[in-house]
């Protein structure tokens, strides 16, 4: 128990300094060890699995195997072409009144959440899955306000629109219903002006508060002062672009209070709402007599265009996929990508996850201190089923309708427009940018201290949600360190130091329920997890 607290306590201050990376302790070779503990940096199987930390929602053995056989670049372009995996809410799912049907709302909640996890866990489109998780991280919709079937089609907007350019990204999102739901667009009339989505379209999804150079720094005046990028009086003139938008109206025979918005089907022009005058914002004009769809182009042109849309957009992208607080270099020759294509989103997450600087580390040690980032409470939860092998979410015994999930974030609900952590958070006492960090804290890691051994205390529903049970058991029959050397290659990229192997399994020796299916391997995982080996990409 001594060794446990102490290991607990030592991975939770390198985790809140934000340090990262594989243990520096000792390598030397512990009995049952695997090669990659000698000569990690030789292994293409470590690259392959710090290239899917990046890319995916969390390396999983057939991934590992698919861009170890491909390579990286042909695993790009294979996923790309893959087609959106999109979730079918039932129609019976979609109308109905929750205050009238409670059994209704709990059905729906429970479809929502399986479905939600399933496409994170299970997905064979994984790059689209992360982009698009990455996207949902900063062009925020919550169920908070908006209901789990918006939710449900707002992820199916980002799937479809995550590689595509990101002008037409704006566009969709604009005529979301769920959007306009929850940033009150639906509510924004020539007549009564709501500000909410033009003022976040420009300060959270395009351009930002600050005028940027390429490299991501902020321009100043003569006297070193920061420049804004836009005023009151722009967030008035894009919101009158914005305005005539409205949902499709539902049949009138449908009694139902969660879907007022229609969340399938794209809000729609009202002229006579619009606001047809012409309209100054940015420094550019949009002429009068243009519909609210003419509006709407000519306002993305603008800022998509915006010498601030390259650099802000690319940073969120790199932060949300290798690294927190990338180099200007990186950011820059990103950003170019973005500038160059007009904000093309297949081209710039090629070009973030090929990146020098997002491949150095691929090399064993190659990584510099400032590269990396935390990984958020759901990444931990869904690269650890992945490395299980599960091909889908595992349901809870206690209540068979329930997913086990991410206790600590929970996709697509933020608490907040600014999302569960800012892009701006930075690391206690430093200048690094750590926004993930935001979310280390006491209630995430007791989540940690739990999640797997509860997780893994079924093995009738790891076996439903085709976990690779056999293989776990197998190694932890034969011994202690066979089984770390199966978490080393899962969880570790085969790069666990001997220093963290060994306190793993001294930490378990005397654990109660040790032989109980696979409560040992749980009890392995939950203290991993809680190691900068595993909690941070580098």
């Amino acid at each position: 128990m001594k060794i446990k607290l102490a290991m607990v306590l030592t991975s939770v201050a390198f985790l809140l300094c934000g340090c990262g990376g594989q243990d520096s302790a000792s390598t030397a070779n512990l009995s049952g060890q695997v090669s990659a503990l000698i000569a990690p940096s030789t292994s293409s199987h470590y690259a392959a699995s710090r290239f899917l930390e990046q890319a995916s929602m969390g390396p999983s053995p057939a991934l590992v195997a698919q861009v170890k056989a491909q390579g990286m670049d042909a695993w790009i372009a294979s996923q790309m072409k893959m087609a959106p995996t999109k979730i079918v809410t039932p129609e019976s799912m979609v109308n109905y009144d929750d205050q009238r049907d409670k059994p209704a709302a709990e059905r729906m909640r429970d479809f929502y959440n399986l479905n939600l996890y399933n496409v994170l866990i299970g997905g064979e489109d994984q790059l689209r899955i992360r982009t698009s998780w990455v996207l949902s991280n900063f062009l925020v919709v919550s169920t908070r306000k908006v209901a789990e079937y918006g939710g449900i089609e707002y992820l199916n907007m980002l799937q479809t629109n995550a590689f595509g350019q990101y002008g037409d990204l704006l566009k969709n999102l604009t005529l979301s219903p769920a959007m306009g739901n929850y940033l009150d667009n639906n509510q924004n009339t020539k007549w009564q002006l709501n500000e909410n989505f033009g003022r976040e379209l420009m300060q959270l999804f395009s351009i930002g508060l600050v005028q940027l150079n390429m490299d991501g720094t902020p321009k100043r005046d003569a006297s070193g002062k920061v420049l804004e990028t836009y005023t009151q009086q722009d967030v008035i003139e894009i919101t009158r672009a914005l305005t005539g938008w409205n949902f499709v109206p539902n049949p009138t025979d449908l009694i139902s209070n969660r879907n007022f918005a229609n969340y399938g089907k794209p809000m729609i022009e009202n002229s006579g709402r619009h606001d047809t005058d012409s309209k100054k914002f940015l420094g550019k004009t949009i002429p009068a007599g243009q519909s609210a769809a003419k509006d709407l182009d000519s306002l993305v042109e603008i800022l998509v265009t915006h010498p601030n849309a390259a650099p802000f957009v690319s940073l969120r992208l790199i932060q949300g996929m290798t690294t927190s607080d990338p180099s200007p270099a990186y950011l820059q020759r990103v950003a170019t990508v973005f500038k160059d294509t007009k904000g093309n989103m297949a081209k710039v997450i090629t070009a973030i996850l090929t990146d020098p600087e997002a491949r150095a580390g691929d090399v064993y040690g190659k990584t510099s201190n400032n590269f990396g980032r935390i990984k958020e409470p759901v990444l931990v939860y869904t690269s650890g089923l992945r490395g299980l092998g599960c091909k889908v979410a595992i349901k809870r015994t206690d209540k068979p309708n329930e997913v086990i999930q991410s206790n600590n974030q929970q996709p697509l609900n933020a608490y907040s427009v600014f999302n569960f952590f800012p892009p701006n958070h930075r690391t206690q006492g430093t200048n690094v940018l750590a926004p993930e960090q935001k979310l280390l804290n006491s209630v995430e890691f007791s989540s940690r201290m739990g999640f797997f051994n509860y997780a893994l205390q079924n093995e009738s529903s790891l076996n439903d949600a085709g976990c690779d049970v056999a293989v776990f058991k197998s190694a932890q029959a034969v011994s202690d360190e066979k089984l770390m050397d199966l978490i080393n290659e899962r969880f570790f990229r085969g790069a666990m130091s001997a220093s963290i192997s060994k306190s793993l399994i001294d930490a378990n020796k005397t654990l109660w329920n040790r032989d109980q299916g696979l409560r040992l391997t749980g009890s392995i995982l939950d203290m991993a997890a809680l190691t900068p080996a595993f909690g941070v990409s580098k």
